[in-house]
């Protein structure tokens, strides 16, 4: 099976992230797969955007979880990352979906926020379940990533995790293979970070796992992931990793 390439944020190197821009040039890149990050509003809608705020990439200072989408809709998410995507606003959740061709291109769909979202997830992901093999759900929290898959037992979930705690500790990858079998997940998702070796890969493997591996900018870290056989890589610029994959 063929490295999955998953474009971070749709085509974030050229386009701004989290927008329709950039998914939809990713689209025309024929990326694999796109990542997004879930955000819930204040009146229930679920936005596509990284931080819990829009200072970053709208400069104007906005809680998502404070403001209603319609306000959200309001700010320029585009123009800081060039003049030519001035106006780019923020997209809900259906508007990023309805960038995604039919066929084998998928989403993840990173939720940033708490668990609350997932009932909402759920309602707004009913009519996708004809099209389930294109999407998918990942998600740092272990409490969201078991509501999700409890909620969307027809989905795919995986486990993201960073190579070290919040206390700056490594973490236990056997003991967070045990976590991610027993809430019945379907694959971890780490970062690039990661101590990841072929011993190690074989642990994921053997517990029934598939394994990503986020961001990866770098050609010389993408062969080495590829060398270990992982089912898919995230990255910022798809094209740079086509090129390494098609010389493996």
């Amino acid at each position: 099976m063929a490295t999955e390439i998953i474009a971070h944020r749709g085509a974030s190197v050229r386009a701004p992230e989290n927008t329709v821009a950039a998914f939809r040039l990713a689209w025309e890149l024929e990326t694999d797969a796109c990542e997004l990050d879930l955000q819930l509003t204040a009146d229930g809608e679920i936005a596509v955007l990284h931080d819990k705020d829009t200072h970053r990439t709208a400069a104007i200072q906005k809680i998502v979880a404070e403001t209603a989408m319609a306000d959200l809709k309001k700010l320029d998410v585009g123009a800081w990352k060039d003049g030519i995507y001035g106006g780019e606003p923020i997209p809900t959740l259906m508007e990023a979906l309805a960038t995604l061709p039919e066929g084998k291109q998928r989403f993840f769909l990173e939720i940033k926020c708490g668990p609350e979202v997932v009932p909402v997830l759920a309602q707004q992901l009913q009519s996708w379940k004809p099209r389930a093999s294109q999407l998918c759900i990942i998600a740092f929290k272990r409490d969201v990533a078991q509501d999700a898959k409890k909620a969307l037992p027809w989905l795919k979930v995986y486990r993201l995790s960073s190579e070290l705690t919040k206390k700056k500790q490594p973490v236990d990858l056997n003991a967070l293979i045990a976590e991610t079998v027993a809430d019945g997940l379907d694959g971890l998702d780490l970062s690039q970070d990661f101590p990841l070796d072929e011993e190690s890969v074989k642990a994921v493997r053997a517990a029934g796992l598939e394994l990503y591996v986020w961001t990866v900018n770098r050609p010389e870290v993408a062969s080495r992931f590829l060398q270990l056989g992982v089912d898919g890589l995230t990255t910022d610029d798809p094209v740079m990793l086509r090129r390494v994959l098609e010389k493996k």
